[in-house]
């Protein structure tokens, strides 16, 4: 019986012994499995890291005169931004969202090429006198930037000039379409708003009173800046270039203004503040 025992109690001493080694090397591999697994994220996030920051801006002159995107561009090297920001435009003199998805050319550049962002610019007036249009193909554009894993920002654009009071028309109809697809705002219009406030004399319009002057392309070029970026523009190049042609080839550059170094940190200040609101607001 004892000699019975005695062989039983070393049977189950060498159970359990399996049992723990099986433990052990479980929790082992379980470690080295998750190490693995995180290490893979960093390689992946290190490598989204290293990829340019890609945008593909929809609009029209708004968008186009004095190169509003390379003008972006310009801030983002000035920034020394490890991700570099590269931009594209499909822009046409007084496209609409509608015109622009007719012709074609803004779909096939969505669909062809890896963007983070794509910016829908409306025609200046429109969201006033007929937001509904503006709606519809608002939604369209936003299916389509989805589908390819990129992110819908609308450019909210200012009022004219001589109706100033029409902003808050515009401020709403782009705040409704953005809420109701999940899409970001670049509050470009209320910056506008801020600027003027705080310095009237700096001249943000073209003498047509709609287009915007190199100075007004730049608090847009802070703006966006601030959106992609997520942070204070404050310090960054107070010179204001523009290119020949839309070709931003060495030598090509076109100086259009130099802006006063106060001047210069009343407007990325305001441009960081009202993209933070905007956060807030929408979170």
């Amino acid at each position: 019986m004892q000699r019975l025992l005695a062989v039983m109690l070393q049977s189950s001493s060498a159970v359990m012994k399996k049992s723990k080694i099986k433990y052990w090397i479980g929790l082992i591999l379980f470690s080295v499995v998750s190490s693995m697994g995180m290490i893979q994220k960093q390689v992946d996030a290190a490598v989204s890291h290293q990829q340019p920051l890609r945008v593909l801006f929809i609009g029209n002159s708004y968008t186009y005169v004095n190169d509003l995107p390379w003008l972006t561009q310009q801030l983002s090297i000035s920034a020394r931004e490890t991700r570099r920001l590269e931009t594209e435009m499909v822009t046409v003199g007084g496209a609409t969202l509608k015109s622009n998805w007719e012709r074609g050319e803004a779909l096939k550049r969505i669909q062809n090429s890896r963007w983070d962002y794509v910016v829908l610019q409306e025609q200046s007036t429109l969201p006033i006198s007929d937001p509904k249009v503006m709606y519809e193909y608002a939604r369209l554009f936003d299916a389509e930037i989805k589908r390819v894993n990129a992110r819908t920002v609308f450019y909210l654009t200012w009022a004219r000039e001589n109706r100033p009071q029409t902003q808050q028309i515009l401020t709403d109809s782009y705040m409704k379409i953005a809420k109701e697809l999940g899409a970001e705002v670049a509050p470009v219009g209320l910056a506008w708003q801020k600027v003027q406030e705080e310095n009237p004399k700096l001249n943000l319009y073209y003498p047509d009173q709609s287009h915007p002057s190199p100075i007004g392309s730049y608090v847009a070029a802070c703006v966006f800046y601030a959106k992609f970026y997520e942070k204070n523009p404050v310090g960054l190049s107070r010179r204001i270039y523009s290119t020949q042609f839309g070709t931003p080839q060495e030598g090509n550059k076109i100086r259009l203004e130099s802006l006063s170094e106060i001047d210069a940190a009343i407007i990325q200040n305001l441009a960081w503040y009202v993209v933070s609101k905007m956060w807030s607001s929408q979170s």
